[in-house]
């Protein structure tokens, strides 16, 4: 009788690797968003996307060309805004970074599944579930926390609200055609899963 000799999954390698990526990933996002949130401490200065009416008040080419725009990014001094405005864009910033990086990790750990040979095992399912749920609310809350910041910089500058209005422009397309790629993986799995139960002890 000999010993049973584990086999692992192949392409163990390559999964592995692909983990790390995801790992420095996150690692490049998160140092991304201190760089910038040092910089825009130092120098007590805020950014702000607005919509405006089109307008020729903008720099002209030297050729002469007539350029127009309705969208500008205003850099407004923190310390002539209301202290919660910032508040509000900062806690944007983080939610942001943090999902991101919660959806950079949550796609690592299923690679990180496959390569032990658990993709058919429930624990797939739940954590593709996790990941569709942290897609919404990255692709969502963040804005709308950032959204109310801005207004409320835009109002504290003296603006009526109306015109310029802070540009919100949420990856709706990107995050429901991602959620809908998860969702029907997810579904593929579940089916797999059942199948694979039926026929347990059959082969």
């Amino acid at each position: 009788m000999t010993t049973p000799v584990y086999d692992p999954p192949r392409g163990t390698n390559s999964y592995l690797a692909y983990v790390a990526a995801c790992a420095v990933g996150i690692i490049v996002v998160v140092a991304r968003y201190v760089v910038d949130l040092v910089a825009s401490v130092r120098s007590g200065l805020v950014s702000v996307p607005v919509r405006t009416a089109p307008t020729t008040e903008v720099p002209q080419p030297p050729g002469g060309a007539t350029v127009r725009a309705d969208r500008l990014t205003l850099q407004v001094r923190t310390d002539d805004v209301p202290g919660g405005a910032i508040g509000l864009i900062r806690v944007g910033d983080v939610l942001e970074v943090v999902l991101v990086a919660v959806l950079i990790a949550l796609v690592a750990a299923v690679a990180w599944t496959i390569s032990r040979g658990k993709l058919f095992d429930r624990s797939a399912t739940v954590v593709l579930g996790l990941l569709a749920g942290a897609a919404v609310l990255a692709g969502f809350v963040p804005t709308f926390i950032r959204r109310m910041g801005w207004n409320w910089v835009v109002s504290g500058l003296g603006w009526d609200g109306r015109l310029p209005a802070p540009v919100v422009e949420p990856p709706y397309v990107a995050v429901y055609l991602g959620l809908l790629l998860v969702i029907c993986f997810r579904f593929a799995l579940t089916a797999s899963q059942r199948m694979v139960r039926d026929q347990s002890g059959l082969v």
